[in-house]
């Protein structure tokens, strides 16, 4: 993981691998693409659970080929710095992730009210359509969250979350492309939330 870290901080300088860190530091970068039609946000059928799917597969199939190596970082949460995954089916998953960096969250932070330390945990994948289906089906029923596919090389990250996915882009020429190519998933607010 020692790579993971200098890659990262080479990427994101001064910031941690928290998704609406990444929004908010790397906003010439940042776009978000909804999951769902009219930004509905949590899938009802299996008709909607497929293209919640469809859509996180089009976005990393844009993002990297089928075979390359991608980092997907979990995360867990607690009271203390000792790395624990809070996510059984998480852990199941992906059962060779190894800790990554322990992140205190601070009084300053919105979500407060939730555990002091985020545990990142990551592992390597040989990316291909379906890979992290389980994973994207578990956020979008917002099961589970906080997790980030990143470039093995920490170029790009993907965010998803209940309604949708944060893409970070390598460069403000890529996130143009990938914008100009999904434009119907974006949200209609000014703001792109």
């Amino acid at each position: 993981m020692t790579r993971l870290l200098d890659d990262w901080e080479r990427c994101f300088p001064g910031c941690d691998p928290v998704g609406h860190h990444l929004c908010a530091n790397f906003p010439e970068r940042w776009m978000r693409f909804h999951s769902l039609p009219e930004s509905k946000r949590y899938p009802d059928n299996e008709a909607e659970h497929a293209e919640v799917l469809v859509r996180h597969n089009a976005i990393l199939g844009e993002l990297v080929h089928p075979g390359e190596q991608i980092r997907l970082v979990t995360t867990g949460y607690s009271q203390s710095p000792e790395p624990v995954r809070s996510y059984a089916e998480v852990a199941a998953f992906d059962p060779l992730a190894s800790p990554w960096r322990t992140i205190p969250m601070h009084e300053s932070e919105e979500w407060f009210d939730e555990p002091n330390y985020w545990h990142l945990y990551a592992s390597t994948w040989a990316w291909k359509p379906g890979t992290f289906d389980p994973l994207i089906r578990w956020v979008a029923e917002d099961a589970v969250s906080n997790v980030l596919v990143v470039a093995s090389d920490c170029r790009w990250v993907l965010h998803p979350y209940d309604g949708g996915m944060d893409v970070i882009a390598a460069s403000p020429q890529a996130r143009c492309s990938l914008l100009a190519k999904h434009e119907p998933w974006l949200s209609s607010r000014a703001d792109g939330l």
